[in-house]
């Protein structure tokens, strides 16, 4: 695992890198920086698994840098004392937010997240990058994710086709839980899901409200419609 801290304190940087180190049992390759300017080679350069970053670095808004490191495909961890900004975070689509202080369990608590493929975010708008620019999609926007080798194709209600950095195992540990993944490649919203068909062969196919058809697999049919099923 490759993990960058961008952190202006070293004291708090010594503390997290220790540890982050107990927490991975030492098997984490760690790069400190003391802000995100000097770490920029590395997080465009080098593979990066988890980016710790820190919202007031040097006196900036760390608000601002989010936005640019969350089109990356790699996952955010905000470490801040400025906790009363915590859902304005996840709904940007970080990873975890840990609050200063912060505890060896609590370090464990966002590694495992990172490890869990079964996480479900808070995000409410996605960033992503076009033309060396930063744009941003409302979550309620998108009526599937297809997974386009390392990266992602989302579809928007409008039939638009956005690219996203982000490969589909670690988009949906950061959308919310009206995505569910129906197929290796696919996910879909549940709320754009209009019917279900099958076709020979036991192939089944999600229609969605767009008139877009996405295919469902059989392992991930029961799991879908038990979703379905579920009382609201």
């Amino acid at each position: 695992m490759n993990i960058v801290l961008v952190e202006d304190e070293p004291m708090v940087a010594k503390r997290l890198r220790r540890f982050i180190t107990e927490s991975t049992q030492g098997k984490a390759a760690i790069k400190h920086f003391s802000n995100l300017e000097d770490a920029q080679d590395s997080l465009v350069s080098q593979p990066v698994d988890v980016l710790f970053l820190d919202l007031n670095l040097h006196g900036k808004d760390g608000f601002l840098l989010l936005h640019e490191q969350l089109v990356q495909p790699f996952h955010t961890i905000v470490v801040s004392a400025n906790t009363d900004r915590a859902l304005e975070a996840f709904e940007l689509g970080v990873l975890d937010f840990v609050g200063k202080p912060f505890t060896q369990e609590r370090i464990d608590k966002a590694l495992q997240r990172f490890a869990d493929a079964n996480v479900k975010g808070q995000c409410k708008t996605l960033s992503y990058k076009k033309q060396d620019m930063v744009h941003f999609l409302e979550i309620d926007n998108i009526q599937f994710v297809q997974a386009a080798g390392h990266y992602s194709e989302i579809t928007t209600k409008d039939n638009h086709v956005i690219l996203h950095d982000k490969h589909l195992d670690k988009l949906m540990q950061v959308l919310p839980d009206t995505f569910i993944r129906v197929h290796r490649s696919y996910a879909i919203s549940l709320n754009e899901l209009e019917s279900i068909s099958q076709k020979s062969g036991a192939k089944y196919i999600a229609h969605l409200k767009s008139g877009a058809s996405v295919p469902v697999g059989r392992t991930k049919f029961s799991e879908l419609m038990e979703r379905l099923e579920a009382p609201s």
